[in-house]
């Protein structure tokens, strides 16, 4: 079960998005959510505290995906154009 040292973790928060801030670069993002999984994977959480923690989870992969998705259509794509290399905005395919 639960050890006293995890007590006072962020999992008090009933709604699971306690510490999770859309503003949050992916790498904290990420780093949060890589935490998450291995609190998950240690199986030490009671059940409540599992579903929790997924939800946040769920949460933070999302938000993960949709940085990924933002940089993935910055991208820039080199074109050669008569020749010459130049940059252009990567236009994704719908």
């Amino acid at each position: 079960m639960k050890k006293p040292e995890d007590a006072g973790e962020d999992l008090e928060n009933k709604n699971g998005s306690e510490g999770i801030n859309e503003d949050m670069s992916f790498e904290e993002s990420l780093e949060q959510l890589e935490s998450l999984v291995d609190k998950l994977e240690r199986g030490q959480l009671l059940l409540d505290e599992s579903i929790d923690v997924f939800e946040k989870g769920m949460r933070l992969a999302r938000i993960c995906n949709q940085k990924l998705s933002k940089a993935e259509r910055k991208i820039e794509v080199l074109i050669e154009e008569n020749g010459k290399l130049k940059t252009d905005t990567f236009i994704e395919d719908r």
